[in-house]
């Protein structure tokens, strides 16, 4: 499976597919799986976890920053066939369970079929099996406190992109993972850098500038999105970024 897997701070892993990225946040023989990737990209994360000598039922618990196909993939598959529980910010539970589902409608998308990225991005995510995401039949939730789970990541909830989206920072590993609050890369951005997705993709494009500013008050040495390569430098000089981009 194709998958590149990089520590990107000491025992958090960045693993990236062509069109997304996840994060395992490995301590001693256990690790916590922030985010899954697409339906069809449950082979490269189960690569990814061999990659750094682990298995499916090493992981003490998948952690979502949002409940969209891409990152809620194989949420459902490590709940119902590993035994995973699966949290999320208790504002994401209709989104995760598909009670109410914040996400681009396809008519958006079809609007802008006509540019070649935008049709290229959707023959792939069609092929990734976006559409066909299993949504999670039960769910836990997180508050703002330190998790108990490899790597003791701390909740920041980042509304915005959806409205239960949550950052997670590892303030003893220097690193803070902010899921799709901001990018890197994608398939539809024109440039690299750190950047707020296309807003057609965002729940309220003023909550995910509000909490770009809140990102940029956390202190880390390496900024790990879900879309493109980790940024090595403070959250503040990558929220200075992507501000700037979206004017």
């Amino acid at each position: 499976m194709n998958v590149d897997v990089h520590e990107v701070a000491p025992g958090v892993w960045q693993a990236r597919a062509k069109h997304v990225a996840w994060v395992l946040i490995v301590d001693g023989g256990e690790v916590t799986l922030v985010d899954t990737g697409y339906p069809g990209d449950r082979g490269r994360v189960i690569a990814s976890l061999e990659k750094v000598g682990r298995a499916p039922a090493d992981v003490s618990a998948v952690i979502l920053t949002h409940a969209h196909p891409d990152h809620l993939g194989s949420a459902e598959y490590f709940r119902a066939e590993v035994g995973t529980p699966v949290l999320v910010h208790e504002k994401e539970v209709p989104n995760a369970t598909g009670a109410h589902i914040e996400q681009v409608s396809v008519a958006t998308l079809l609007a802008r079929v006509w540019r070649p990225d935008v049709a290229v991005w959707m023959r792939d995510i069609v092929a990734l099996k976006a559409a066909r995401v299993d949504r999670l039949a039960a769910v836990d939730t997180f508050t703002t406190e330190p998790l108990d789970l490899p790597g003791h990541p701390v909740p920041v909830p980042t509304p915005g992109h959806t409205s239960g989206h949550a950052a997670f920072h590892l303030p003893d590993r220097g690193a803070l993972l902010v899921g799709d609050a901001l990018m890197t890369e994608h398939a539809l951005a024109r440039t690299p850098g750190p950047q707020l997705l296309p807003s057609f993709f965002n729940h309220d494009d003023d909550e995910a500038l509000a909490s770009l500013e809140l990102l940029s008050e956390l202190e880390a040495e390496v900024v790990v999105p879900g879309h493109g390569p980790a940024f090595h430098g403070s959250p503040r000089a990558a929220v200075a970024a992507a501000a700037a981009s979206a004017r």
